[in-house]
């Protein structure tokens, strides 16, 4: 057997560092534990037809499997923030601005079920397809879920009680942006958003030559593809600065692996409390940002009512 010497004169053979490796590797290589699990009997899951019978979930589903639960994990970090400020207590009433097929509003809804028995909720899904909404609460009534439904309407002619948490994914464009107002329209402690299509942006950063980012980012202005993706972070960038001048407090975060989606930032915000001073830096950050591409965001229409004084 062969032996080696470490820098304190200790010897060990090298099939020992071999085993001891092997056994390190295998302790870090635990199974991550999720609110949804291949081998669990999920009955929505079932029904969407992402898993089946036997908990299997399908090789073409994976990656939608893996957004779920990771929606799951903002939607309890979420929640947890919310209880800890005190914004809610024991009862959650959530908004779903255009839920298409509604693969997480039905997550939503297994999540609170199964996992915080401490709570009462409502859940309300919108879109604009009747299709799709007939499906849904067609599910709803398969599953025999209780507490959830499913309208067909725009959000913009939504007229309900105070929420707390707003969640829109995709929403193409400014579609987005009506669900930020709609959010503060309602009063919502919370609001989660992955936005899609940042069209307007794009539009006019291009039209606006002579912008100080024309002047100064010439090489990014001119080539349509980089522009295509700086006009996303900028737009979303933009929407968490509008949403700071709201009273929130806001994070960007990857929703999902690149991999899976492009369209994968979250905007988060949370109801908080600002000072007048973190105020007053936000609007000059505001400023400065809105002028350098010498645009007007249509969001800021919409939202300038509930902007914060500083």
């Amino acid at each position: 057997m062969d032996f080696i010497f470490n820098k304190k004169n200790n010897i060990f053979s090298k099939k020992e560092k071999k085993n001891n490796l092997k056994s390190e590797v295998k302790s870090h290589n635990k199974v991550k534990k999720y609110f949804l699990n291949e081998g669990e009997n999920i009955d929505f899951l079932i029904m969407l037809g992402l898993m089946s019978e036997d908990g299997k979930i399908f090789k073409n589903s994976y990656n939608k499997f893996r957004q779920i639960n990771k929606y799951l994990e903002f939607i309890d970090e979420t929640i947890e923030e919310l209880k800890s400020k005190n914004l809610i207590k024991n009862s959650l009433n959530v908004l779903d601005f255009g839920c298409g097929k509604s693969y997480l509003t039905f997550a939503l809804y297994y999540y609170l079920k199964k996992f915080r028995q401490d709570f009462t909720f409502n859940i309300i899904g919108l879109d604009l397809k009747k299709d799709v909404i007939d499906f849904c609460n067609d599910l709803v009534k398969k599953l025999n879920y209780d507490n959830i439904k499913f309208i067909n309407m725009d959000i913009k002619d939504f007229n309900g009680e105070e929420v707390d948490l707003v969640f829109s994914l995709h929403a193409c464009n400014n579609a987005t942006d009506y669900s930020l107002l709609k959010a503060l329209e309602l009063n919502s402690k919370a609001i989660l958003a992955v936005p899609c299509c940042h069209h307007e942006f794009y539009d006019k950063i291009s039209k606006n030559k002579s912008s100080p980012f024309y002047d100064n980012l010439k090489i990014m202005g001119e080539n349509g593809i980089i522009l295509e993706k700086f006009a996303t972070l900028t737009t979303d960038s933009f929407r968490s600065l509008a949403l700071e001048l709201c009273g929130y407090k806001v994070k960007m975060v990857e929703f999902i692996d690149m991999e899976h989606t492009p369209k994968n930032i979250l905007i988060k915000a949370i109801k908080s409390n600002p000072s007048k001073t973190y105020l007053k830096e936000k609007a000059e950050e505001y400023n400065n940002f809105k002028n350098f591409f010498n645009i007007e965001p249509m969001l800021e229409d919409l939202l300038k009512i509930y902007y914060k004084k500083s």
